[in-house]
């Protein structure tokens, strides 16, 4: 019972393991995966300790000479432990009663016992492990056979008289091999047999693997020989490299380009060489074959180079291109001398050629070109150095000791060259790679020597620029440097040859320079109507635009040249066309760069409705905001460098569009760009952020602008942003001329009230905006100085604590005043009465210029249009100037309240004491002020929009005569002197605002000639009533036919109540104003 349940569970467990395991003993590459990298431990695949970084070697050296106590920190593994600290106590090892070390292990004790008993010894093992007789039989060690005997043995197997063991056969065949050279060729045709038999087989799994999904297992025989051959005939080169390389590399070559070409239809082989490579080196023949062929190269290359690559060219191309996959690995394992080679081997098959015809149809040619466009993938600097060596080696001169062969080599070297880059792209790369280094001016005066030569072999001049130009049309790398060497040629100098060699370069240069352009502008326009054209050296051109942009910069040629290299770009890119004008329009310094930018942007080629370049103004418009935005990343010291010449070459821009000398610029290309960018433009205006060059420049250009426009042309809307940011701008650039004293002052300044004059006319918020802007700044902010006004004091702080107002606080918390109190700022407690503050220190002519400059300005601010022209604006506008009264008193009075027209009684003056002394300090310390009142009373009946103002003042001046006596004019004679001028202006102020008719208008005459308490009346009884019972109204005057508005004085003449004390003071002092009483009161004018 108990043996068949064994025998189920033995049953049942054989099932299981049959149906849920497979055991694989057969692996065959996968095709559709990449190939297995490169062992470290093979020689073709270990890298030269001399092409290895230097610091990465020193790096491995030094960590594997380090001892464990330098590697690591603390022991890692066990065995670190011993020994790795020093012991706590000093040991002894002389002391056996602390120190006892083993002698030996227990198990190796146990071990040697086992060892030196006979009894558990059996006998060596001499024979052949069974799967190394299976895999891999040995001949060596057998007894070499009789000679003859193994020749007709070998001669019966291979000729299948008798049965054959393919095993034995080959063994007697590689002792024939080496003993018998007379039976070489027939043992390598066999084993040629042998081989494609192996191959066959290869080729019949992976057909059946591709139809059944299933990979055969190899036969263990094919493997056995091949094994076998392998090590037999790479110990033979081993052994003997000279006697058997050259014949084993022919052999196996020759039968690599069979193999190759015999299955190249089958297994559904890819032409691509790198998945032809892969298949064919997972085939055990062909990989052993590549082996020995591998192995005879490296042992024979250095002593006849010459001939294994010769063998190589030929059997590339007699197998072509089923043998490219052959090249490729051969070449991989020896770039440098195999492409140095196989460029030499090509020469010397190329100088046979006599016509370009027939080079072009050179197998050897081709096969060197095939050869190096494998290599390239993974050796392309290799390539491109053996090139430059064969370049360099052709200029050097001939000597008398050269052969004949050696001569021709060197002429037909650049032709060789040119054909190698027009029969392959990848050679055409490694060619133009740095070729400005390359082809230098002093290559190209070596060169010309060959140029006969050369057109003899391409059949014309014609023919060998025609093939030049192609290939430089093809190159897709090193076009600009190219570029460079065609205007180096041309503009040559410091060249030390004759002159008819230097005319002849340039020439050709020249010609070959316009041709390149011309096919360069025929591919552009073809490419419209084929938009899948390639341009290769337009690409170049693209991936090498900042040295393009460099000869943008240059002289006229150059740059002329690279505009239309731009052209060319911008017909497909035009983000790379507008990249490269913004450096150029940035950067121009001459007219020649600006003529060169207008060239760019005018051209037909440059598609000028495209989308977003239409909707955003043009191209000019996207390179203005480019350059604006980059100037304004820039550092403070290169920011108004960039701006400054931005401004300059955009004025000269403008200037060549208006003057219509160019056609080019009759499309407004440039005005319609600036309007587009005017936000930006006008955010420069007046910045303080930029000296007083850039605001000239910036002024220049705005004033030239001629913005917004009044006539209709060019009348694009201008936005309210850019209105506002030029009234602002155009109102602190006044002041910051206004403190200059140069020519560029004055220029400015008109400048100035061009542009305010032509904003105000276009916006209603811009004339407030520069009126409001204007008063405040010449009145209350630190450029008041420049008019004259008084500096603000400025208290230390010891000072700040003799203040009067402080010293109360620290006696009281609050400080109650009365009613109707006032607070007069009469000095400070220690020093006396307040000191009177002095103005800048400028002259009086220059305060005088400014002032005069500034009520020009305002005035600009309040013309209105007159005519139809753009000279419009020479009238002033009454209610401009009814804004600038408003915005005085808005300004001066510090109150809300009790700033209407009507005059209050006297009494009333005790409210607003304290903001009418405010007031009358603030014209003190501002002259600007009685200027201000003057212009403004000059346009009636604006003033009375300022009757506040003449209130506080007359209150002020009421209170000051009546608190002095009769005899001031003696004690303080400046005091006097300057109440007097105060009263007087303010009466010629009224007086020429006509609030005063006659004979009150005449009273500042007779001020000077009466004494302070008859002033106080005439100002009481005169000024002040007639004033409060007239209110200053602008009924009160009428516009007549011609526009003009007053009141006349001939009904305007007050009663006789307010002349009255006037009449009597004068009568009083006849003596001295009797001339005047005559026209104030005799000869008075009538109705009629």
């Amino acid at each position: 019972m108990s043996k068949k349940i064994t025998e189920r569970f033995l049953k049942e467990r054989y099932e299981k393991d049959d149906h849920y395991f497979t055991v694989y003993d057969h692996y065959t590459p996968n095709y559709f995966r990449p190939t297995i990298p490169g062992k470290f431990y093979s020689r073709h695949d270990t890298l030269d300790l001399t092409q290895a970084d230097p610091k990465l070697v020193d790096a491995i050296k030094l960590a594997k000479d380090k001892l464990p106590r330098d590697k690591y920190p603390w022991p890692v593994t066990e065995s670190h432990n011993y020994g790795w600290y020093e012991p706590l106590v000093p040991l002894d090892r002389n002391d056996y009663r602390f120190y006892c070390p083993a002698k030996t292990a227990p198990f190796v004790t146990h071990e040697i016992l086992l060892r030196l008993d006979k009894t558990m010894q059996k006998p060596k093992f001499v024979g052949i492990p069974y799967p190394f007789r299976i895999m891999s039989p040995t001949i060596r060690n057998v007894q070499q056979p009789d000679v003859l005997l193994e020749l007709k043995s070998f001669i019966g197997g291979a000729t299948h008289s008798t049965k054959p063991n393919h095993f034995e056969l080959t063994k007697a065949a590689l002792n024939l091999l080496k003993t018998l050279p007379a039976a070489r060729d027939a043992v390598l045709e066999y084993f040629c047999t042998v081989f494609n038999v192996a191959t066959q087989n290869f080729i019949v799994r992976i057909e059946t693997e591709i139809a059944t999904g299933q990979l055969p297992p190899a036969t263990e025989d094919d493997e056995a020989i091949i094994s076998e051959i392998h090590g037999v005939i790479c110990n033979f080169v081993s052994s003997n490299a000279e006697a058997w390389a050259p014949i084993i590399s022919t052999w196996s070559l020759e039968l690599l380009g069979e193999l190759s070409t015999r299955y190249a239809g089958r297994a559904h082989v890819s032409t691509s060489v790198n998945e032809t490579l892969q298949l064919w080196m997972s085939c055990r023949a062909t990989r052993t074959l590549i082996d020995i062929t591998t192995q005879c190269l490296s042992s024979h290359i250095h002593s006849d180079t010459e001939a294994c690559i010769n063998a190589l060219l030929d059997t590339s191309v007699k197998h072509s291109p089923n043998f490219d996959w052959v090249v490729a690995h051969v070449g991989s394992c020896f770039p440098t001398t195999v492409i140095t080679r196989v460029l030499s081997c090509g020469l010397k098959d190329f100088c046979q050629n006599k016509s370009y015809e027939q080079g072009s149809q050179s197998p050897k040619l081709k096969s060197v070109v095939g050869i190096l466009g494998h290599l390239a993938g993974s050796h392309c600097e290799d390539i491109h150095t053996a090139l430059l060596d064969l370049f360099n080696w052709s200029l050097k001169p001939l000597s008398p000791g050269d052969q004949e062969d050696c001569k021709l080599q060197k002429k037909a070297t650049v032709p060789f060259l040119l054909q190698l880059a027009y029969l392959s792209p990848t050679i055409l790369v490694a060619i133009s790679k740095d070729i400005c280094e390359t082809l230098t001016l002093s290559a190209v005066t070596q060169l010309c020597r060959f140029i006969d030569d050369w057109c003899k072999y391409f059949g014309s001049p014609d023919a060998l620029k025609e093939i030049i130009i192609n290939l430089i049309i093809k190159c897709e790398i090193g076009g600009v440097q190219i570029i460079n060497i065609f205007l180096d040629c041309i503009l040559i100098e410091n060249v030390s040859i004759a002159n008819t060699m230097k005319n002849s370069i340039q020439k050709c240069a020249q010609e070959m320079l316009e041709h390149l352009l011309q096919e360069i502008d025929s591919l552009v326009r073809a490419q419209s109507q084929h938009p899948n054209t390639v341009i290769n050296i337009l690409d170049s051109f693209i991936r090498e635009v900042a040295e393009l942009d460099e000869i943008l910069t240059s002289t006229q040629l150059k740059a002329s040249t690279a505009a239309k290299i731009i052209t060319f770009i911008g017909h497909n890119n035009p983000s790379v066309l507008v990249k490269s004008c913004a450096h150029l329009f940035k950067n121009a310094t001459t007219s020649e760069h600006l003529a060169s930018l207008v060239y760019i942007l005018t051209n037909e080629l440059l598609d000028k409705t495209r989308d977003p370049y239409c909707e955003k103004g043009g191209h000019f418009a996207v390179i203005l905001h480019q350059v604006v935005t980059q100037a304004e990343e820039m550092p403070d010291g290169s920011k108004e460098e960039a701006y400054l010449q931005l401004i300059k070459n955009l004025l000269i821009l403008l200037r060549w569009e208006k003057s219509e000398q160019f056609p080019l610029l009759h499309s407004n290309v440039i005005w319609r760009a600036v309007h587009f960018n005017i936000i930006n433009l006008t955010k420069l205006f007046g910045s303080k952020d930029y000296n007083l060059e850039v605001q000239h420049a910036v002024a220049e250009l705005l004033d030239f602008l001629r913005l917004p426009s009044l006539d209709g042309i060019n009348s694009y809307p201008i936005p309210l942003q850019a209105v506002l940011n030029l009234t602002s701008g155009a109102v602190r650039y006044f002041f910051r001329c206004c403190s200059e004293s140069d020519v560029k002052k004055f220029l400015g300044l008109g400048r100035i009230k061009n542009v305010l004059k032509r904003v105000v006319l276009h916006s209603k918020a811009a004339k407030m905006l520069a009126l409001r802007e204007l008063l405040e700044g010449a009145l209350f902010s630190d450029t008041k100085m420049l008019f004259g006004a008084k500096a603000e004091s400025s208290l230390k702080p010891d000072d700040f604590e003799k203040l009067l107002i402080e010293q109360n606080r620290k006696n009281s918390k609050s400080i109650v005043l009365t009613k109707n109190s006032s607070v007069l700022h009469g000095g400070v407690i220690g020093n006396g009465r307040k000191k009177s503050i002095s103005s800048a220190e400028l002259s009086k002519e220059a305060i005088s210029d400014n002032t005069e400059q500034f009520l020009r300005t305002l005035k600009a601010c309040c013309t209105v249009p007159v005519g139809d022209d753009d000279t419009a604006g020479v009238d002033v506008s009454v209610d401009s100037l009814t804004s600038v009264s408003l915005l005085l008193v808005q300004f001066v009075s510090p109150d809300v309240m009790y700033n209407g027209l009507p005059w209050p009684e006297e009494e009333f003056c005790k409210v607003t004491i304290e903001r009418d002394f405010y007031i009358r300090r603030l014209f003190n310390d501002t002259p600007l002020l009685w200027d201000l009142l003057t212009f403004v009373a000059m346009y009636r009946p604006t003033l009375c929009y300022c009757s506040v103002l003449l209130r506080a003042i007359t209150a002020t001046l009421i209170h000051q005569w009546n608190s002095i006596g009769d005899q001031t004019h003696l004690v303080d004679p400046s005091k006097y002197k300057a109440m007097l001028d105060t009263t007087t202006k303010v009466l010629d102020v009224m007086a020429l605002g006509q609030l005063l008719p006659p004979p009150l208008s005449s009273i500042r005459d007779v001020i000077p000639y009466v004494k302070c308490s008859e002033i106080v009346q005439i100002l009481r009884d005169c000024v002040w009533n007639y004033m409060r019972d007239n209110v200053p109204s602008p009924a009160l005057f009428n516009c007549d036919s011609s526009g003009m508005v007053w009141r006349d004085p001939t009904t305007a003449r007050p009663p006789e109540i307010y002349t009255t004390t006037l009449r009597i003071i004068m009568q009083q002092n006849i003596e001295t104003v009797g001339h005047l009483y005559c026209h104030m009161f005799i000869k008075i004018p009538s109705n009629e």
